[in-house]
């Protein structure tokens, strides 16, 4: 059975997790070569403590300063992140299922 579930997770699961991991690094790796992250959390910190309904006009005003290319590349790469992680959830799921379908049936025949 372990060799079936090794098979599972290499068809499966190491797919969708290593393009996962590909497309956070990508998106992360982008927005540090273009903003100095730490500039921009605390300048978000600042906003939101003095107000926190201005914190959606300054992720605006962000968004609207970016280059359209940056902003492309992490739009992008958090959709594909999203889709993945869909994705292998699903997978994990089904495999949980499963799992838990054979013990139910093991127990009602016992």
């Amino acid at each position: 059975m372990r060799r079936v579930y090794g098979i599972w997770f290499v068809r499966r699961v190491l797919p969708p997790a290593s393009a996962l991991g590909f497309f956070a690094f990508l998106a992360l790796r982008e927005t540090a070569e273009k903003f100095f992250v730490a500039q921009v959390v605390s300048n978000f910190l600042a906003v939101t403590a003095s107000n926190i309904w201005a914190a959606p006009q300054f992720l605006g005003v962000a968004v609207r300063n970016a280059e359209p290319t940056t902003l492309f590349i992490i739009s992008f790469s958090i959709l594909a992140t999203f889709v993945v992680s869909v994705q292998l959830l699903r997978s994990i799921r089904m495999i949980i299922g499963s799992r838990n379908q054979m013990f139910f049936r093991s127990v009602i025949l016992k």
